[in-house]
């Protein structure tokens, strides 16, 4: 039994250049890209103050949530263990890619493992969302808009690719936001409860799944807590002592 309804037939009648497009935008909620901005919060954080106060705590925070994101995930898809939509792992490059790009495609526009719920729907729901509830550059409302446009770009490149169902998205979303409220929440914003959140999901992702990338997740969350707590957030940057 299916969970489509019919986005699979239409994407594949969609133009080569269509996919490639959303092979690129997809990116954007990769988790190299994530953790990338991550770190650019930080750099530029640190340049400029009207970004954020506290460039490092909110590295950190960012960081918990994507952990937290990606354990979540990785729990949800083993205990529904639904697959991707048939091809979902396989793509045959455009003539016009080289040689040399040929596995660059093919890396960017296929998935595999299970489908449901997106992955990249929910960890781009939490991050970019978490962005606009900690930064401080624009108003909050406009934040919020630019942080829903990414989502649904990703959301929708996940479908054109042909690698979701859509209600494998929605679900992704839904979980997303769902999950960002309780951790804003839970944490008010404090990177080390963050950090014990996020640590807690990666337990349960590598006692559930057990695979080398939740085993990371745990790992990287858990180490960042005993850095994040024993230095008393990062002493000698300029962090405000309240949300550490």
């Amino acid at each position: 039994m299916t969970r489509g309804i019919g986005e699979t037939e239409f994407v594949s009648r969609l133009p080569e250049a269509v996919t490639a497009v959303a092979g690129l935008v997809t990116q954007l909620g990769d988790m190299w890209f994530v953790l990338l901005g991550v770190c650019a919060v930080f750099v530029l954080g640190a340049r400029y103050r009207s970004l954020t106060d506290s460039p490092a705590s909110d590295c950190v925070y960012l960081l918990a949530l994507t952990l937290g994101a990606y354990s979540l995930t990785a729990v949800l898809k083993h205990f529904f263990a639904l697959p991707r939509p048939p091809g979902a792992a396989t793509a045959t490059p455009p003539a016009w890619i080289p040689e040399l790009g040929r596995a660059a495609y093919e890396s960017m526009v296929t998935g595999d493992g299970y489908g449901f719920p997106s992955g990249h729907a929910l960890k781009t729901t939490v991050v970019y969302g978490g962005a606009a509830l900690v930064l401080d550059v624009w108003d909050r409302n406009r934040r919020l808009a630019v942080a829903g446009v990414l989502t649904a770009l990703v959301a929708a490149s996940r479908v054109v690719l042909g690698v979701h169902y859509v209600v494998d998205v929605a679900v992704g979303v839904t979980v997303g936001v769902l999950f960002l409220v309780a951790a804003v929440r839970l944490t008010d914003r404090r990177p080390t409860r963050a950090l014990a959140l996020s640590t807690a999901l990666g337990g349960v992702a590598f006692a559930t799944a057990g695979t080398l990338k939740s085993g990371l997740a745990l790992s990287a969350a858990a180490v960042g807590l005993v850095v994040w707590a024993g230095t008393d957030g990062f002493r000698g940057f300029r962090i405000d002592s309240t949300r550490s």
